[in-house]
């Protein structure tokens, strides 16, 4: 299995997180902070499609 598999949908995710993340402190509180406020939220949503893909990966090869 190519590491590109993992990391390029990995990739993706961060990136729209940080896309979120920055779009909407930027419209809330303005552009102060909003660069660091869209890297914790691409890094947030990254580690929860990462436990999403990770239960739902275990529910299906018990059932």
């Amino acid at each position: 299995m190519s590491p590109l598999l993992v990391v390029v949908p990995a990739l993706l995710v961060v990136v729209l997180g940080y896309v979120l993340g920055h779009g909407l402190w930027s419209a809330i509180a303005g552009e102060a902070g909003a660069e660091p406020a869209g890297w914790i939220t691409g890094l947030v949503l990254l580690v929860l499609v990462t436990r999403l893909t990770w239960l739902w990966w275990r529910r299906r090869r018990r059932g």
